[in-house]
């Protein structure tokens, strides 16, 4: 009699039932992970472009300004964001020649120092928005740094997931001398306003 290699219906399916019961686990992970990694990335790039944008200045003996962008923009080069968009939706670096935060920054493009990309899923809506930005600025569009390299505020930046799956956040402190710093908050430290 010949006898037959394989596996019979029942060992087949008790290894799909434990194979899906180990996603089922590990999913949240992975999606926690990207969280995290897309959230330091975010706070990271900031902190450089806040960096930049001050060093930037001081080469320039200029005002050079960070704007939150409208990443929607139809515009042919990257538009600050003045009524709609989120800090979510990336920022930009450029040289501010007027000295004067109008409705469409940069003037023009040769003015653009650096255009940084969204954090996360961002939607013109902000609904879906994987991540939130606050921000401590008088007015929550812009900050500028001044030819030497100071800032006219004390300004705090916090970037936090919008749906709570993390346990922590970032929090970049610039100065009013300028000076950028980059802070671990855990969830006892999370502002209120995070989402």
């Amino acid at each position: 009699m010949t006898r037959h290699e394989g596996f019979t219906l029942l060992e087949l399916m008790v290894t799909i039932v434990i194979a899906s019961i180990l996603l089922a686990l590990a999913v949240p992970e992975f999606t926690r992970f990207g969280l995290a990694s897309a959230r330091a990335k975010g706070a990271t790039e900031l902190f450089a472009a806040l960096s930049e944008a001050r060093s930037e200045a001081v080469a320039r003996n200029a005002p050079v300004t960070l704007c939150r962008r409208d990443w929607y923009s139809s515009a042919s080069f990257p538009q600050c964001a003045t009524s709609g968009g989120t800090w979510a939706q990336g920022w930009l670096v450029y040289q501010d020649a007027d000295g004067d935060f109008s409705g469409s920054e940069p003037d023009n493009a040769a003015d653009l120092i650096s255009a940084y990309d969204r954090v996360g899923q961002t939607s013109p809506t902000r609904d879906k928005d994987a991540f939130a930005v606050l921000t401590t600025l008088d007015d929550p569009t812009h900050l500028s740094f001044q030819a030497n390299g100071r800032t006219g505020q004390h300004v705090q930046f916090t970037l936090c997931e919008s749906k709570q799956l993390l346990s922590d956040a970032r929090l970049i402190d610039v100065a009013l001398s300028g000076r950028v710093s980059l802070v671990p908050l855990d969830k006892a430290s999370l502002p209120a306003a995070c989402p």
